[in-house]
């Protein structure tokens, strides 16, 4: 059964194992499994590629306009506190984000009623699709956006984190759409997002939305993705680290090298 385009019981939602266990079929099973083996390793394809010209913008961007120029983007400027478990619910009206007369603390004060009800009720499903695709909407605290209008640079490296962490993340989820046997451009094509910042401009909370449904990402998907996230940052520090020190020594060898030769060179001129 499909419901706004997607399989039902085939949400973004569930973690590795979960999403493993629901394939029946031993040809899709290695298929994903394939995939899911490329994204650990960090491999460059076409998903890859695909996933990083989204989040490609125009050079020097000072905006998440220009940052992200693939999508239609509105920007809400304010004080966003929103829980971690509301944020997760399927009801939670992210999608009032999308409408440009909202504000950023438009929803501090929500609060859910029963048990999280699944993604495929009618209404949800309603509200999903009403966003449509290719669409962004950015939480940007006050402090951080003062900081953004006074320093061009900064600005920058705002933008350069937050493109980075949702090329990140489209690999993953266009990886896991790929062991499905989906469409990965048009997955990508079919994606909005909702981003919720932080006063360091680090990604707080985050949704995603693709052909009518929520593909994540969930707590337990979230928490797998920063430990990819902090496992390549210890991974940079090391490499950083092995060429500091690297230069380092090749600094001391120049040294030596130059004090040799003056000695040699003093040496000489003594002889002479």
């Amino acid at each position: 059964m499909a419901v706004g385009g997607i399989k039902e019981g085939y949400f973004m939602g569930e973690s590795y194992q979960e999403r493993l266990g629901k394939i029946t079929d031993k040809n899709a099973a290695t298929a994903f499994r394939t995939a899911y083996a490329k994204k650990m390793e960090g491999s460059t394809d076409a998903i890859s590629n695909i996933s990083h010209a989204y989040s490609t913008g125009k050079a020097g961007a000072v905006d998440f306009e220009d940052a992200f120029p693939m999508y239609d983007v509105v920007t809400h400027v304010g004080n966003a506190d929103i829980s971690k478990g509301n944020w997760q619910r399927n009801d939670f009206p992210f999608w009032k984000y999308f409408e440009k007369g909202t504000s950023a603390d438009a929803l501090n004060d929500w609060q859910p009623s029963g048990a999280n009800p699944p993604q495929t009720r009618a209404d949800l499903q309603r509200n999903y699709s009403s966003i449509g695709p290719g669409r962004m909407a950015i939480l940007v605290p006050e402090s951080l956006q003062e900081k953004m209008d006074a320093d061009p640079a900064f600005a920058r490296k705002i933008m350069e984190k937050v493109q980075a962490w949702k090329a990140d993340y489209d690999l993953w989820d266009n990886t896991v759409a790929a062991g499905y046997g989906m469409n990965v451009a048009e997955h990508q094509m079919s994606k909005s997002y909702v981003f919720d910042l932080d006063e360091e401009g680090n990604v707080r909370n985050c949704t995603v939305t693709s052909s009518g449904g929520i593909t994540g990402p969930t707590e337990e998907e979230r928490r797998q993705f920063e430990a990819e996230q902090e496992a390549k940052r210890k991974r940079r520090v090391k490499y950083i680290r092995i060429m500091e020190e690297s230069a380092e020594r090749r600094r001391m060898q120049e040294k030596e090298y130059l004090e040799f030769y003056q000695s040699r060179a003093a040496e000489y001129e003594f002889m002479k």
